[in-house]
């Protein structure tokens, strides 16, 4: 069986490439026979795993890149709302700063080395996010509200790579935010629908466990239930929410302030205001008045596990 790596030279803060390299001989060993491919810029590894799922000629695509990497790859298997190869399963090599989806994958996978060697795969579910102007698919997590902006802060800084980066700020932002007013409305995993309005600090729609460098927002997320871990943070006091900060990152959610919990399928945000997001660590917002909708899809992506 032949594989194909994408791997993205400018992850973990441009030093990716030679990191490979390093790696190379212990792949060579355990994998085999692999074609390898950079990418050239945004987007890139969606081109390209669109062209090879096409050519049929691997039997497995790996990223070798951080959450951004992945989240290209696996928009790259979508075409017209489905899933258009299951039979090639994407694989992860983390080479990124914050590399928070493979966390999940080491927890979910006893020995995810091995799978990857073995190419065992699962179909795992994967959500969406669609706005008036912006519609994507993500395999671990969709945040909102100060979330959005400690992203936008972060691509915009010389300071973003790793969990130091993240929360500087995280910090930065959350004393410069001022929690917008929103209605939630979601369909739960039993089919009842409920409506909320608040004052939301943050909000998460989990499918994978991680996100910010570490952060685990979601300890019980399972990649193959049918439904999301969500997740909101009400307007707490921002010195609370420093001062809790650990409790994150040890994944005690349960008590962490202004925090609600619940499954859903699917869920919507609406303001009256534009709505800032991030989806596996890539940005998306909407025009003011703000609606973004998210949903799960079970049990349609193959995920090497």
């Amino acid at each position: 069986m032949k594989r194909l790596i994408i791997l993205n030279p400018k992850s973990r803060a441009g030093n990716a490439r030679a990191a490979f390299r390093e790696l190379e001989p212990e792949l060579r060993k355990n994998l085999g026979d692999y074609e390898l491919y950079e990418t050239t810029g945004p987007l890139d590894a969606s081109a390209r795993v669109r062209v090879a799922l096409k050519e049929n000629r691997f039997g497995q695509i790996i990223v070798a890149g951080g959450d951004g990497s992945i989240n290209e790859a696996v928009n790259g298997y979508f075409e017209n709302g489905k899933v258009t190869n299951q039979k090639i399963p994407l694989g992860v090599i983390s080479m990124g700063t914050g590399s928070d989806f493979i966390k999940t994958l080491r927890e979910v996978s006893a020995v995810y080395d091995v799978a990857l060697q073995k190419n065992t795969f699962r179909l795992v579910d994967v959500g969406q996010v669609q706005t008036e102007k912006d519609h994507r698919y993500f395999i671990n997590i969709a945040s909102a509200g100060i979330a959005g902006k400690i992203m936008e802060s972060l691509k915009s800084s010389r300071f973003q790579h790793g969990s130091p980066a993240y929360y500087f700020h995280t910090v930065k932002s959350l004393f410069l935010y001022n929690p917008e007013t929103v209605k939630l409305s979601y369909e739960d995993d039993h089919g009842h629908l409920h409506t909320k309005e608040l004052k939301l600090l943050n909000f998460f729609a989990c499918n994978g466990r991680f996100n910010g460098g570490g952060m685990n927002w979601a300890p019980s997320a399972d990649l193959e239930d049918g439904v999301f871990n969500g997740l909101i943070v009400g307007d707490v006091s921002k010195t609370r929410m420093v001062m809790a900060s650990s409790r994150v990152y040890a994944g005690h959610i349960d008590d962490f302030p202004g925090a609600t919990q619940f499954r859903a399928r699917r869920m919507t945000l609406e303001s009256k205001k534009k709505i800032l997001g991030e989806a596996d660590g890539e940005v998306y917002g909407s025009d003011a008045p703000g609606r973004v909708d998210y949903e799960i899809i079970p049990s349609c992506f193959p995920l090497v596990l």
